[in-house]
């Protein structure tokens, strides 16, 4: 079943064609135009072929590997407002998926949670002290957060790449399977700054994400 995540009618040109959600990093087919989830569009091309989810139009093999991001949308939805219909959270469109990952009334319908979980606690972090990490688009290892970021933003900043973010993978949270669609600007959005210097767990998933690009927009000014 499809979630209605936003009440307003105002709001439909960012659902995806394909899971009916709010878009979760926007691609868009070159000949008909088409915007879809990223996800949603790789999974419709190894399932349906080389063509378009919602016209049947064609796509060629270079999109299918690597879609179109769809970069206005991503913008517009950086600076509209909605709100989960689940909990009434008003929000940003772009965080909206994101959301729902720390939405127990949306969990909660899909059975994604408990009626009463459990709180779940994270040992201390001792990333900025012991931690070293490989960069993942180069056989260079053995870097700290900085000297991995400086390195990424020097000899890899228009690559373009989906893989699993190094430091995410490490955090008490974090999963080494789940994959970022660009992994430099991941980086250079969430790990301008050392987690053991302001991470607080009592906020939820959303409320960090949201703190730490704060941080991170204060640390380049």
């Amino acid at each position: 079943m499809a979630s209605t995540s936003l009440v307003s009618d105002q709001h439909e040109d960012f659902y995806c064609p394909v899971c009916q959600e709010i878009f979760q990093t926007p691609v868009r087919t070159q000949a008909c135009e088409h915007v879809f989830c990223r996800k949603c569009f790789i999974m419709a091309m190894k399932s349906g072929g080389a063509h378009c989810p919602l016209c049947r139009g064609s796509v060629n093999k270079r999109e299918r590997l690597t879609p179109t991001r769809a970069y206005d949308i991503e913008t517009k939805m950086s600076n509209v407002s909605g709100s989960c219909s689940y909990c009434e959270k008003q929000l940003k469109l772009s965080y909206m998926r994101l959301h729902y990952k720390s939405c127990k009334k949306y969990q909660e319908e899909y059975g994604f949670l408990p009626k009463d979980p459990i709180v779940q606690t994270y040992p201390q972090i001792t990333e900025r002290h012991n931690t070293t990490y490989k960069c993942p688009l180069c056989p260079q290892q053995d870097m700290n957060r900085s000297t991995l970021l400086e390195h990424c933003n020097s000899l890899h900043y228009f690559q373009v790449v989906e893989m699993v973010c190094p430091i995410c993978s490490t955090l008490p949270w974090g999963n080494p399977n789940e994959t970022t669609a660009n992994v430099v600007d991941h980086l250079n959005a969430r790990h301008q700054f050392d987690y053991a210097d302001f991470m607080n767990f009592v906020l939820d998933e959303d409320a960090q994400f949201q703190a730490a690009i704060v941080k991170s927009f204060q640390t380049c000014l």
